[in-house]
């Protein structure tokens, strides 16, 4: 007989022997007093086993994953689930994928804890857009982080969309070689746009514009470009509605 039998025989023979002697044990009382006397901790690590299978189990069966990630940066909003609930629909997202638009980042004094949750989702490869400000706009374009919306948007969108898309000019100083690189960097101004009033927008100030720009390498292009579209077909705010 091998060590393997002769431990399973002898865990066997214990067993057996704890059942027939919690089976002898006079009433009911007696029988649950000594299993909660001596086997306390192995119930309590069965617990919490099976609650670990089961949150295990439903996290991937519920699980999404996101096919659209965006930010709003510097800028306060409602809660972005209806938003995204909707975008779903337009976009046409499969039974185990979402989109997914994070709020309450914001820059200044935090500004650097915000710029590495960035870095984070970029080098995870995640981050498709954001929704941001002024400071938020020149901040990045400083970084050639924006995509050129002239030339990412199809020709019929970018139509649709050109008079109200802004161009900026920003140089970026190599440390290295002391030579200087001059890019233009392009955002959609949604201030007049459905989208804004959807998400309920506002900055620091009365005044403040609200913009939205393609991340220079997102993800998926294809959903970044169905959410200009997106944002196109639900159109602009009606002077009425002002």
């Amino acid at each position: 007989m091998t060590e393997q039998e002769k431990e399973r025989q002898s865990v066997n023979k214990t067993f057996k022997g704890e059942i027939k002697k919690i089976k002898e044990l006079p009433g009911f009382k007696a029988k649950v007093g000594y299993i909660f006397d001596y086997y306390t901790l192995h119930i309590i690590v069965i617990v919490v086993l099976i609650i670990l299978t089961i949150s295990i189990v439903h996290h991937y069966m519920t699980r999404k994953d996101d096919v659209l990630f965006g930010i709003v940066l510097n800028l306060s909003c409602v809660d972005t689930e209806v938003f995204s609930g909707q975008l779903d629909e337009y976009i046409g997202v499969g039974p185990k994928e979402k989109t997914f638009l994070e709020r309450g980042l914001f820059m200044g004094q935090y500004g650097n804890d915000v710029e590495q949750k960035l870095v984070m989702y970029i080098a995870a490869h995640q981050l498709d857009y954001v929704i941001t400000d002024e400071d938020g706009l020149n901040h990045f374009g400083k970084q050639f982080f924006w995509k050129d919306l002239r030339e990412f948007l199809p020709a019929d969108l970018y139509n649709d969309l050109k008079e109200d898309i802004i161009v900026r000019t920003f140089t970026q100083k190599d440390e290295e070689t002391g030579e200087s690189e001059t890019r233009e960097q392009t955002l959609l101004r949604i201030n007049d746009y459905r989208i804004a009033r959807e998400l309920d927008l506002y900055g620091y100030d009365d005044g403040s514009s609200f913009y939205l720009g393609a991340y220079l390498y997102p993800p998926d292009e294809a959903n970044v470009i169905k959410l200009f579209e997106y944002v196109r077909d639900l159109g602009k705010v009606a002077p009425a509605e002002e």
